[in-house]
């Protein structure tokens, strides 16, 4: 199985993949350049294993150092076929999306209120269903999950890459920088070390837990509501359905006790401050990105004067307010966003 040097954009026949079958088919493209990449790094770092990499079964004439090295590419193969099958489904939604439209994609929003609204079910009806909703993922530390934050990582700069070479806009020179990369990635797989050695402590354990939360969770929380927000304006209209929120993250990591004697109540206070400033660090994340871009003037838009008078407490309180009004002059929405940033900034102190 040998595949080019670069990676290729799918073929005109998979470039659909709407149905299971080109699905497949793009799955098994990704899965056989993906593993020429990674039969390049094993011909480099340990060319004594290629012989079991490629077969299915071992002769039983390697050594253990080449038994061990075989092991270990087979493990990253199977991680690189799990991305590339995430890959392919997230690329068949998409897909699905472009060519039919957002009510297509099954088990979506759009998708259950599209057929809510085809059923004749009012807005009333939705809005105390929405109400009554209570979605709560809880996190917790398993011990059978091994792998490192680093390793995770770079499973996630692996897909990030495979998501930039489905675009087929890439000059050849364009694409052979991402392949570059994506060889990269595969190689820093090989040379890092895959599982902890030591047992975690309940400190690492957290770290671990928030590091889903700064990457991941708290971006799709966000895009969860996005998503409905806008599938409710899509099928009940300007007037239609407030959505309160109903997502509430929970976590067994650092306050279980059953079996864990080293969660302690000290334990437990040091997690509550972590998972506190792992949240006040995002909101100050993104009121820094929204403040720049508040540059309205007042000028140009009448202001309210509710606003103004909320704008004017906000700059009493901030304790700055002449130094932000003398650098944002005419924008009061800068304004008053820069003390809402400064408030968040003090109390995450």
């Amino acid at each position: 199985m040998n595949a080019p040097a670069v990676l290729s954009p799918p073929a005109p026949n998979r470039a659909a993949g709407g149905n299971f079958a080109q699905q497949s088919a793009y799955a098994d493209d990704i899965k056989d350049q993906l593993f020429g990449l990674l039969r390049g790094v094993v011909s480099r770092r340990a060319p004594g294993a290629l012989k079991a990499f490629s077969k299915s079964e071992r002769d039983g004439t390697l050594d253990k150092a080449d038994l061990i090295a075989a092991l270990q590419a087979n493990g990253i193969w199977f991680q690189l076929a799990g991305i590339a099958e995430e890959n392919a489904m997230m690329r068949a939604r998409r897909q699905i999306e472009r060519t039919g439209g957002p009510d297509q994609v099954k088990g979506s929003f759009a998708n259950v209120l599209a057929s809510a609204a085809a059923l004749g079910v009012a807005t009333p009806e939705v809005s105390a269903g929405l109400n009554r909703l209570r979605v709560g993922p809880t996190l917790t530390a398993h011990p059978t999950e091994a792998k490192r934050v680093t390793v995770l990582e770079a499973h996630r700069r692996i897909y990030r890459i495979l998501f930039e070479l489905e675009d087929p806009r890439w000059t050849p020179r364009e694409r052979e920088r991402l392949t570059d990369q994506l060889r990269n990635e595969i190689e820093l797989l090989w040379l890092t070390g895959e599982l902890r050695l030591e047992r975690p402590t309940v400190e690492h354990e957290v770290d671990w837990g928030l590091h889903f939360f700064r990457e991941t969770l708290f971006g799709a929380a966000a895009e969860t509501y996005g998503s409905l927000k806008t599938a409710l304006l899509r099928h009940y209209g300007e007037d239609g359905v407030n959505v309160s929120p109903f997502l509430r993250f929970s976590s067994w990591i650092g306050g279980d006790r059953d079996g864990n004697p080293w969660v302690t109540a000290a334990v437990t206070q040091k997690t509550l401050i972590s998972n506190r400033a792992a949240a006040l660090e995002r909101l100050v994340e993104q009121l820094r990105s929204v403040v720049p871009l508040l540059s309205v003037s007042e000028k140009v838009v009448n202001v309210p004067a509710s606003f103004d008078q909320a704008l004017d407490k906000a700059l009493r309180c901030s304790g700055n307010g002449p130094i932000i009004q003398s650098r944002n002059p005419n924008e009061k929405f800068r304004q008053f966003f820069s003390c809402v940033l400064a408030r968040v900034e003090a109390t995450n102190g």
